[in-house]
């Protein structure tokens, strides 16, 4: 067993070091990178969350499995419908925190690798291991959407493809189903499958109207099903949802100056995968795609196709990039399974930029466990039950490791600012006059300025610090967090602290 093992480690550094000659160093190298990948691993399955993204998006899924209402009754998001629902699921099976997000993003890793030797032979091993530990330059195993989104459009893609091969026309309804629900995780789906979807349905050989029509009825079965709880409320409930988005999308538009740093760090990423996509180009030139190898087109169309959904949406985050990153990693798996070698330094820059992510993915990980280990989220549970909480711009780790309500639907840090502007202030004095039974914000949060002094003013007359903890010595991060209870009548008994810090 021990001299299997090894040979499976080898065979995995065998394709690191593609010039295939044992360096000097190499059993120190191997077990260090081993230990690396082990607490790279480890950090994500030890907290509740890497990125507040999947966090936030299981609060507005609680609102639906939890309580019954619809999006954006709860909190809002500008994400779809389907996003929600989906984390929220996730959410209900999977009771546990620490985690939660990186079992699905090894789980949905696993799915779109076994799925995409569709397309192609190569090593599940390798492909896994290029897409969840190359993948750190994107934040892979943060579990975020955009791996949801490939698995959904890797789902797509297969079933047409197998509708092909198979003659069986019924797969591509199957396809249109899945397509609708991926499409509603986030709209930029609809960007990424356009090539590699306009290459199954239409090019000759492969064209069939019936097989057009069924793709096409099947989006529109799964849009009816997915919306159909609207449909039944009726009183415009359809309409208010696209309407809210709508809005919060026009003032959320990214700059030209985020859009800039957008377009750079593609290029950026681009470049650091070039000698995947000019490999690819060699070895399966455009000249020789003949129908029986025409599949060789999908996973670089599907790559082409992803860019400009990167692009759209002008806020230049890591994560968007697994959308490309997904066929790229396929692809070079597919590679090396052909016997495709890279010179010495071609990969080296990436392998250098995903070893540095590694290493920092992890750090940051670290930290943020000993911060979120240092909040009583399970006390603040207690003593708020299910009273709603205003947010006067607090991190929402309180509300997902608490689970609170929210008291005001814009939970998100910043998007009262989106939505209010200048005015965010005088939106948090009304809904402060509603006298909502709980407050959060950050730790010193005004003595720093990062509330209204208004706001700050009225929260210190009509409220009574029960809770405060900053978890690091320094300056406050995000998750330092004050909770605020609103104060009872002078002849009410008093209602004792939870704890200061």
């Amino acid at each position: 067993m021990p001299q299997k093992k090894n040979r499976a480690i080898d065979v995995f550094f065998s394709a690191v070091l593609p010039d295939r000659r044992v360096p000097d160093g190499y059993t120190a190298l191997k077990y260090s990178t081993l230990l690396i990948l082990f607490l790279y691993f480890l950090s994500y399955l030890i907290i509740p969350f890497s990125n507040g993204d999947p966090a936030y998006y299981t609060i507005l899924g609680r609102g639906i499995i939890q309580h019954h209402l619809f999006p954006y009754n709860y909190a809002f998001d500008h994400k779809p419908l389907g996003v929600n629902l989906f984390y929220g699921l996730w959410d209900w099976l999977i009771p546990f925190y620490s985690g939660k997000f990186a079992v699905l993003a090894l789980v949905l890793s696993a799915a779109v690798v076994c799925l995409c030797r569709t397309f192609g032979d190569f090593s599940r091993a390798t492909a896994f291991m290029l897409l969840t530990v190359g993948g750190a330059i994107f934040n892979v195993l943060s579990g975020n959407s955009e791996i949801v989104l490939v698995t959904g459009e890797t789902l797509c893609l297969t079933l047409m493809f197998k509708g092909i091969q198979n003659n069986r026309n019924s797969l591509f309804f199957l396809a249109g189903i899945v397509a609708a629900f991926t499409v509603n995780i986030n709209y930029l789906s609809a960007v990424c499958l356009v090539a590699p979807a306009a290459l199954l349905l239409f090019s000759p050989g492969w064209f069939r109207l019936s097989r057009c029509f069924l793709a096409v009825a099947g989006g529109l079965i799964g849009l009816l099903a997915l919306f159909s709880p609207y449909l039944l409320a009726g009183h415009g409930a359809l309409q208010t949802y696209f309407s809210m988005q709508h809005e919060f999308l026009h003032r959320y538009s990214g700059s030209l100056h985020e859009r800039l740093l957008c377009l750079l760090w593609m290029t950026f990423y681009v470049l650091l995968l070039s000698p995947v996509l000019i490999a690819w180009c060699r070895r399966f030139p455009l000249s020789d795609q003949m129908q029986n190898n025409r599949k060789n087109l999908i996973l670089p169309l599907w790559f082409f196709s992803s860019l400009p959904a990167t692009m759209l949406s002008g806020h230049p985050f890591e994560h968007y990039f697994q959308l490309c990153f997904a066929p790229a990693a396929i692809m070079w798996a597919i590679l090396l399974r052909q016997g495709v070698i890279f010179s010495r330094y071609a990969l080296m820059p990436f392998f250098v930029v995903a070893l540095f992510f590694v290493i920092n993915n992890a750090r940051t990980n670290f930290k943020t466990y000993i911060h979120c280990n240092r909040v009583d989220y399970a006390a603040i549970s207690r003593e708020v039950g299910q009273n709603k909480v205003l947010s006067l711009r607090a991190y929402h780790s309180v509300f997902y490791l608490s689970n609170l309500w929210p008291f005001d639907i814009y939970l998100f840090s910043d998007h009262t600012d989106i939505m209010y502007g200048a005015h965010a202030g005088q939106h948090f004095m009304e809904d402060l006059q509603k006298r909502p039974p709980y407050v959060v914000m950050r730790y010193n949060a005004c003595g720093l300025h990062e509330v209204e002094p208004q706001v700050c003013e009225w929260v210190q007359q009509h409220y009574k610090l029960i809770y405060a903890v900053n978890v690091q010595q320094s300056k406050p991060n995000k998750f330092s967090v004050a909770l605020y209870k609103l104060a009872q009548p002078v002849q009410a008994p008093a209602t004792p602290n939870i704890v200061e810090h």
